[in-house]
């Protein structure tokens, strides 16, 4: 492994905190994470959180890991109406902002594995900032199934009404946030949808484009079901947020 040379002066400058949670100087580095994948594919993702507790300004320049051939910084950006990864070459830590790294948004790909990113599996990350040095993480691989907090997916389901086929969404809002592997759901105009909503909190959520209100609250799911009859890319919103960000986005396609 090419970090042993060095790992003891690393890991002199990174105090683990607790279980899946690390300090690099001012940086407050949680829960390193990557989800297991089929022996064949080429590449994977980690994700984190990163909250700056100093004064100044930081920036996470790059990482790198002996479990790919390289690891570059990506995040999604919409581009013509639709939602594309881009590779960034560094992530701005404002003071006394956490920077969120989950599926959807910013995170690590890790391009070219070389071996299966397996559950329970563990594996070491080097992040390097600019102001704070270099801090030497692990991370977990959870299992493609897991659903624990903070990290839900969304399960299509299929379903008939008198109306013909529903598409139905299960999806959980932990924190002001849903996080899923691609913050998108797809559908094809004309098609019947059902958005099943729970959260942890008392929150009124927003369609836009189809002008859609609901009210989820816990042990009080919330449903939208429509028909998507207009095409475009519409978000779904915490009605009343004043950052108004987008909790995911439905993408409706031409027929």
């Amino acid at each position: 492994m090419r970090y042993l040379p060095w790992l003891l002066a690393i890991l002199l400058a990174t105090t683990v905190t607790s279980a899946q949670h690390y300090a690099a100087g001012n940086i407050d580095i949680q829960s390193p994470w990557s989800r297991e994948l089929p022996p064949t594919s080429p590449n994977g993702a980690v994700y984190l959180t990163l909250t700056n507790h100093g004064t100044q300004p930081d920036k996470l320049l790059r990482a790198s890991t002996d479990v790919a051939e390289r690891v570059e910084i990506h995040s999604h950006i919409l581009e013509d109406g639709m939602m594309k990864m881009r590779r960034v070459e560094s992530v701005d830590l404002p003071p006394h902002k956490a920077v969120l790294f989950a599926p959807g948004g910013y995170h690590f790909m890790l391009i070219g594995l070389k071996r299966p990113l397996e559950a329970d599996d563990r594996f070491q990350l080097l992040l390097e900032f600019e102001q704070n040095s270099q801090a030497l993480v692990e991370v977990v691989v959870q299992s493609s199934d897991a659903q624990s907090t903070g990290k839900t997916g969304h399960n299509p389901g299929s379903t008939t009404s008198d109306s013909g086929p529903i598409s139905r969404f299960e999806l959980y809002i932990h924190e002001g946030k849903v996080i899923l592997d691609d913050q998108t759901i797809r559908v094809t105009q004309g098609d019947h949808i059902e958005l099943n909503w729970s959260s942890d909190k008392s929150i009124e959520l927003h369609l836009h484009g189809y002008d859609i209100h609901a009210y989820a609250a816990p042990n009080s799911p919330a449903i939208m079901h429509f028909k998507a009859h207009a095409t475009g890319r519409f978000p779904v919103e915490i009605h009343g947020k004043s950052e108004h960000s987008a909790l995911i986005y439905i993408e409706v396609h031409p027929k």
